[in-house]
């Protein structure tokens, strides 16, 4: 069984803070002979001693905890970008808490109290809307802040992104390459700023060629209940779609489940998704795609945070990463 503080201490025949001051490498601050605290730390390393987290945090002032806020790190997006944000983190000896927002201003309010409370060296964040008073919070709490994928244009920060207007109308570009005249755009209802800008680059693109707009907006936090009857039905309604621009992956594979599926009404057209999907090769005919530089994104994401965490908060910067564009 392990030991505690007060029993290594009773062993040693020294007091508590002696050796909680030798764990914490505060033993020459604190005047400790070189003789004690080697004494001490072979002790620990014979015993195995582990510090409780809460203890280490608490002497040392530092947690060695990054907090990564997502939308939902469930999906194919934001899952494996926090696998590469965890493993980058961990060479640096930190560990990530993560936690998902779902689209929803009032839990990502409450995951950032609850990570200040566990006093996090630094926050990665994918803010939801209505989320600006909470990020002058964590900033005013001296924690550094890298926002990712969209951002608040109210609030600065370091903000790390791919540039979602240009990537989006080469998708367009794209689909006309291809024969597309009348694509239409299936998106979601949100203000998000990446999700505004896929949508320009859409609307955009239909003003210069001439070409009808043709947009569904569906609802994100009823997708599940009614994402496929409502797409069904709009496509119906619009028979001569020739192609279809889905602004992100998950909205493709509904598009998918929803559109080739057997039945009444199977809707053979070219679909294009702006995130990539391991299942978009696989499929017949695939899936062409803008791929997000996930690994890429999170190299950045994470050496800023550092940078910030060891240099202390810097002047706000942008970071552009580019996407590449996968025809199938």
């Amino acid at each position: 069984m392990a030991k505690s503080i007060k029993e290594i201490a009773q062993e040693l025949n020294v007091s508590k803070s002696t050796v909680s001051l030798v764990i914490n490498h505060k033993a020459e601050q604190a005047r400790i002979s070189k003789e004690l605290e080697n004494r001490v730390l072979a002790y620990v390393e014979k015993v195995g001693y582990k510090p409780n987290a809460l203890a280490k945090s608490l002497a040392t002032g530092r947690s060695n905890t990054i907090g990564l806020i997502v939308e939902n790190i469930g999906d194919s997006f934001f899952g494996p970008f926090a696998l590469y944000v965890e493993e980058l983190f961990r060479k640096k000896n930190y560990h990530v808490l993560y936690s998902s927002t779902l689209g929803d201003s009032q839990n990502a309010r409450d995951i950032i109290d609850s990570m200040l409370e566990k006093k996090v060296e630094g926050i990665i964040l994918a803010p939801t809307i209505d989320l600006e008073e909470y990020q002058r919070k964590i900033l005013e709490y001296g924690v550094p802040l890298v926002v990712f994928d969209r951002n608040s244009p109210a609030v600065e920060t370091h903000y790390v992104h791919i540039d979602n207007e240009d990537s989006s109308r080469k998708a367009c570009e794209h689909l006309k390459s291809i024969g597309c005249r009348n694509f239409g755009l299936v998106t979601i209802d949100s203000d998000q700023p990446q999700m505004l800008a896929r949508k320009g680059a859409y609307l955009g693109f239909c003003e210069e060629n001439e070409m009808e707009p043709r947009l569904l907006h569906l609802p994100y936090q009823q997708l599940k209940q009614k994402g496929t009857q409502l797409l069904r039905k709009w496509a119906a309604e619009n028979p001569t779609l020739d192609g279809l621009f889905f602004t992100t992956n998950y909205l493709c594979i509904l598009g998918l489940k929803a559109l080739r599926s057997e039945g009444e009404h199977t809707f053979d057209f070219p679909m294009f998704s702006f995130d990539d999907h391991e299942l978009f090769d696989i499929l017949n005919p695939k899936i062409s795609c803008i791929q997000q530089p996930l690994e890429p994104l999170a190299k950045t994401c994470v050496k800023v945070l550092l940078k910030e965490i060891d240099q202390g908060v810097s002047k706000p910067n942008e970071y552009i990463i580019s996407t590449k564009l996968i025809a199938r």
